[in-house]
């Protein structure tokens, strides 16, 4: 679903899949969900990148005087995910992350979150593996009954080590805002700004409209990126839900990259 927003889902994406987007947004669960996600990263090949995430919220809820917001004191999730390919003549190279997450608010308002992420990569070629860690601040925090505000530093400190060296993670900033159940109470819409290593790396922008109270979603956004080859990556998706069941599928066409399009699909539980 984030993907489906063009990759803005720092402040909309507020279920278990937070502890990427933004570990901040955890307080939102308020009980248990779990989810699985995959996608082939490069069509046409033999790859597979799978993502699985379980959080739930803890101690007491608090809510906002309006009845608009209601949170958690207290959030943990668990991510974990592994990207599998098939090299020439048979050979493989894998990497594995296990991510540890936890968000605290200070009420129904400001929240921040924190992710400790660790990674190990394998291959069949020596000397050739690696291993490291990483971690993620985040912040969120409402201006009004409709406008949000977060931010977000991904690998703000990290470590990778291989076999000959080490070396960092260059970090990435987002900052983002968005304005929620606007005309009617339907359409959300955000948007991002991307800094990494301090320089413009691309604008995100995605929409949300329910058409279908708590049952179905349209998603739609674009990744302009301003590095790279500047172009504009378009993104669109929906999502559908029954009971505590959930079903997401996003789909992206990148018209300058090789690897072209992207597809995606998420499902998830809310117990």
């Amino acid at each position: 679903r984030g993907q489906a927003l063009g990759g803005a889902g720092t402040i909309l994406v507020r279920d278990e899949a937070a502890a990427y987007w933004n570990p901040a947004n955890l307080v939102f669960l308020l009980s248990p969900g779990a989810g699985i996600g995959t996608t082939r990263p490069i069509p046409g090949m033999d790859d597979l990148y799978t993502v699985a995430t379980f959080g739930t919220g803890l101690l007491d809820s608090r809510r906002s005087v309006d009845g608009t917001v209601e949170v958690r004191r207290l959030a943990l999730a668990m991510t974990m995910s592994h990207l599998g390919l098939t090299l020439s003549e048979g050979s493989g190279w894998n990497e594995g992350t296990l991510g540890l997450s936890a968000a605290f608010s200070f009420n129904p308002y400001n929240f921040v979150g924190v992710s400790w992420k660790m990674m190990k990569s394998w291959s069949g070629v020596d000397d050739s593996g690696a291993w490291g860690s990483a971690l993620d601040i985040a912040f969120t925090t409402r201006l009004s009954r409709h406008m949000w505000l977060a931010a977000m530093a991904k690998d703000v400190w990290s470590k990778v080590h291989y076999p000959s060296s080490s070396w960092e993670i260059g970090p990435t900033f987002s900052l983002a805002a968005s304005l929620e159940n606007i005309i009617y109470g339907r359409l959300s819409v955000e948007f991002d700004v991307i800094l990494r290593e301090s320089e413009l790396n691309s604008y995100r922008f995605g929409g949300e409209l329910s058409l279908i109270s708590q049952v179905l979603w349209l998603q739609a956004g674009a990744d302009i990126r301003a590095v790279n080859y500047s172009r504009t990556i378009p993104w669109c998706g929906v999502t559908a839900a029954l009971g505590g069941a959930r079903l997401a599928l996003a789909f992206g066409f990148d018209p300058e990259d090789d690897l072209g399009r992207q597809t995606r699909v998420t499902a998830a539980y809310r117990f």
